[in-house]
């Protein structure tokens, strides 16, 4: 089992004390930053502690706060944590400390590496020259600048598989929003930890998670070698409420499964790092759902004419395209009324504007794709058989239905709507595939003009439910599904 070691950066000892009492339920130790602590007491941090302490004093050049010029200082410092008990110790191989690594090993040393600006290039001989030490836990720490990055560390925990259940191993993390998938799937390969904030504000390194996420939402406890791994795939999905979704999903059906975010600066990075992610399958958001198409072993029909996929299963190494993001309209819609030979607008050029005119068109919709960019308009209408135009244009239709696919009104672009108000017409449903904020601009307007809604809510689970099924072949738990969702909108509100 992977244990949840919260990092604590309070500045005083007795916030610390307070800090570990108020997370006793949820850490499995805690990690004391002597370097955050303007008055340390190191008696009290002891006589108090309910779960193990990691003692940390990480000087400036490794990312810590303690002056790199104060080396004698930190070095008396450690040397009282070791004499004292503490059950792990962190000390820097850059340090020079031989005599308290050597004083610590066997007795839970946590040699650790830090590289602020990348990924050292010879990862197996720096974890060599770690091991000889004979430390009780590797820490590899690098500055993930590509997801790319993110493979390479991966493929260092399994080429160096941890002791499951011996407190020792490595622990290889990548710092950053492109690395986040390290500090959760350290169970795979047998990690002794994984190190997360107290709360979201709180982070002691970038990229780390909150303590409850990393327990209650991805179950990182439960992650092992069997786990599969699945993952939504986009330029920005930090936001995404897809992991809160799928994860909930996998807990309710008992699947040895966790979902993650997979954030990537290109699609040939991700690509590189794909063999040593080792998924099953993934989601793919905006900007990819077109791009990845060329990658993909085979594509079902729907995803061929579209020229989109939202989904890619893994099956014996061969990618499998296919796409839900037309359930995740069409659903939606029919609640309210019958498609068939309604005028249907919809705003937007990428991925979800193409699979949700597809799906309409072939459903009997008369449909208008309008966007910013008129050449983005006129490739989704080539590929899907709908008319098109500029979005300037858009007083020119008479919809039904009206449908945001676009980000304009999200957390990116806030306060924002496509379409004037003064243009929304009672009765004509409009739909916002946005789902954060709720409501969004478009949706409080439309209420105000007495037109049905729907957001982006509904089509995100109605879409997420057909990939569960595509995935696991179990049937997916929708109303739990629902629940989840909104919490994590309520959570992410409330935060900000």
């Amino acid at each position: 089992m992977t244990a949840i070691c919260v990092s604590l950066t309070e500045a005083t000892t007795g916030e610390t004390l307070a800090r570990m009492e108020a997370l006793t339920s949820v850490a499995d130790l805690f990690e004391v930053r002597a370097d955050f602590l303007r008055d340390l007491d190191l008696g009290a941090l002891l006589r108090s502690r309910a779960k193990p302490l990691l003692f940390t004093c990480r000087p400036e050049s490794e990312g810590g706060r303690w002056p790199d010029a104060d080396t004698e200082g930190r070095r008396r410092l450690l040397r009282q944590a070791v004499e004292r008990g503490f059950e792990f110790v962190d000390v820097e191989l850059s340090s020079g400390f031989d005599d308290l690594i050597a004083a610590k090993a066997g007795d839970g040393l946590v040699l650790s590496f830090h590289d602020l600006e990348g990924i050292p290039d010879d990862l197996d001989g720096l974890h060599a020259r770690m091991a000889a030490t004979g430390a009780d836990v590797i820490k590899i720490v690098g500055t993930a600048r590509s997801v790319a990055d993110l493979g390479r560390l991966t493929a260092l925990a399994r080429r160096q598989p941890s002791s499951p259940g011996t407190g020792r191993g490595l622990v290889s993390l990548a710092m950053g929003p492109l690395g986040i998938p390290s500090r959760i799937l350290g169970g795979r390969h047998g990690a002794p930890f994984t190190f997360a904030s107290p709360q979201g504000g709180r982070e002691a390194a970038p990229g780390q998670l909150p303590a409850s996420v990393l327990a209650d939402s991805y179950r990182v406890r439960s992650i092992g070698p069997a786990t599969r791994v699945f993952g939504v795939l986009g330029s920005d999905v930090l936001r995404s409420l897809s992991p809160a979704i799928h994860n909930r999903a996998f807990a309710e059906r008992g699947i040895d499964a966790v979902y993650v975010p997979l954030q990537a600066e290109s699609l040939p990075a991700f690509l590189q790092a794909l063999p040593d992610l080792g998924l099953s399958g993934f989601s793919v958001t905006r900007p990819y759902k077109t791009e990845i198409l060329s990658h993909l072993q085979s594509v079902t029909p729907n995803v061929a004419e579209a020229g989109s996929a939202n989904t890619v299963v893994e099956q014996d190494g061969r990618l499998l395209g296919l796409s839900t993001d037309g359930d995740g309209v069409l659903l939606p819609l029919r609640r309210h009324l019958d498609i068939a030979a309604r005028p249907v607008t919809i705003i937007g050029g990428g991925g979800a504007a193409r699979a949700a005119a597809y799906t309409l068109g072939r459903a009997g919709a008369r449909v208008t794709v309008r966007a910013r960019r008129p050449e983005q308009a006129a490739e989704v209408a080539a590929s899907t058989g709908c008319a098109h135009g500029p979005l300037d244009a858009l007083a020119d239709d008479s919809w039904d239905v009206l449908i945001n696919a676009t980000p304009v009104g999200s957390g990116a672009q806030p306060g924002e709507t496509p379409v004037p108000p003064e243009m929304l017409r009672p009765g004509a449903v409009v739909f916002d595939m946005v789902y954060e904020p709720r409501p969004t601009p478009l949706l409080q307007a439309a209420h105000a003009a007495g037109c049905p809604t729907i957001d982006g809510v509904e089509m995100l689970v109605a879409q997420a439910v057909g990939q569960f099924e595509a995935w696991t072949g179990a049937e997916a738990p929708v109303p739990e599904m629902t629940e989840a969702a909104l919490a994590a909108i309520e959570e992410t509100e409330a935060v900000s």
